[in-house]
């Protein structure tokens, strides 16, 4: 019998350690490095201004004149976009920040987030697989801790420590007040 694409796909994952359990958790991880990424890039974008100083040998070529006029009136519209965003001069990050500049730093950052997002798309995807395996292990060792010290309390290796006045202090064993007779001999 042929198994279905989705089964064999189904049965890799969970081969890796993954169940749809897991989709949640990695799908969140993987939209907060994604964030991430895109700001660290327009930040860096912002400060490195690769438009000036990367590409300034490029601004020599026939080819910049002609494509300069549609670069200034993007410009222009965005200006103007800009200007009615109120919002945004009130986000402490950005209210300093020059409004053109943030238009072309985040620009040049989509380009280059585009130029490398074979890699970055990848290296996203294995973090946060690596992210899952890491909660799960994590969880699996909580829970084998918590047993080991429950046994622990329930046989008397381990005190049970309780929270008094505020302070934790080791609860005493708990002891029978009646003597309990002889252990039984078998005979009458």
């Amino acid at each position: 019998a042929v198994r279905g694409s989705m089964g064999r796909i189904k049965d890799y994952f969970v081969e890796q350690g993954l169940t749809p359990a897991d989709f949640p958790v990695a799908f969140v991880f993987h939209e907060v490095i994604s964030i991430g990424w895109a700001g660290a890039v327009w930040g860096a974008c912002y400060g490195i201004e690769p438009s000036v100083t990367v590409c300034r040998p490029l601004a020599k070529l026939p080819m910049a004149s002609k494509v300069s006029g549609a670069f200034d009136k993007a410009l222009a519209f965005s200006d103007t976009k800009l200007e009615k965003m109120t919002w945004l001069k009130k986000m402490p990050v950005v209210k300093n920040a020059h409004p053109r500049r943030l238009t072309v730093s985040l620009a040049e950052s989509l380009v280059f987030r585009g130029a490398v997002k074979p890699i970055s798309f990848g290296a996203k995807l294995y973090f946060s697989y690596q992210f899952v395996l890491w909660t799960k292990k994590l969880r699996a060792d909580l829970a084998t801790a918590r047993e080991k010290k429950e046994r622990e309390q329930a046989s008397g290796a381990r005190p049970t420590m309780v929270r008094k006045n505020g302070r934790w202090v080791r609860e005493p064993p708990a002891a029978l007040s009646l003597a309990l007779p002889p252990p039984w001999d078998g005979k009458m």
